[in-house]
């Protein structure tokens, strides 16, 4: 019994024992003021990193009569474009299009003419930057969209 309580107090001592010889000749605080130091710096190597800025996608939709429309995608970004893509979930046949842009371009454009359905219809847009940021839009199509009334969301003849 009292050899566990002498095992147990030098146990106590060999762990405190650093500490308090460190905390003795510095002031008040100082450990943590130097973890606070470090916390300060990785701050500022992380805000002089680049932001993450996605490319910027819009879309409209356009009846062009009662049967077709169609739908004009604008891309833009800071950086070069690598890539867009278009697809479609719902209709038939279903819509796929992967587009590489040539290097050194921020911005693309591109038209798409579908048929007017009668099934709700979802388009999918993608795009990513040469640096891996992606940029995504979703353009709900409703059924019978280009008969009358006219959505205010939508370009109507």
């Amino acid at each position: 019994m009292i050899v566990r309580k002498v095992l147990l107090v030098c146990l106590a001592f060999v762990l405190c024992f650093p500490v308090l010889t460190y905390a003795a000749d510095k002031p008040q605080g100082q450990p943590f003021q130097f973890l606070q130091q470090q916390v300060d710096s990785l701050k500022e190597q992380l805000g002089n990193l680049p932001k993450f800025t996605p490319p910027t996608i819009t879309s409209t939709l356009t009846c062009v009569s009662s049967l077709s429309m169609v739908i004009n995608l604008s891309i833009t970004d800071e950086k070069e474009i690598a890539y867009y893509a278009i697809q479609q979930q719902g209709g038939n046949p279903p819509i796929n299009i992967i587009v590489f842009v040539e290097p050194g371009v921020s911005g693309a454009n591109y038209e798409l003419t579908v048929e007017s359905g009668s099934e709700a219809r979802t388009l999918l847009f993608i795009a990513s930057d040469t640096e891996g940021n992606v940029g995504k839009s979703m353009l709900e199509i409703k059924p019978n969209v280009c008969l009358d009334p006219c959505p205010d969301e939508v370009v109507c003849p």
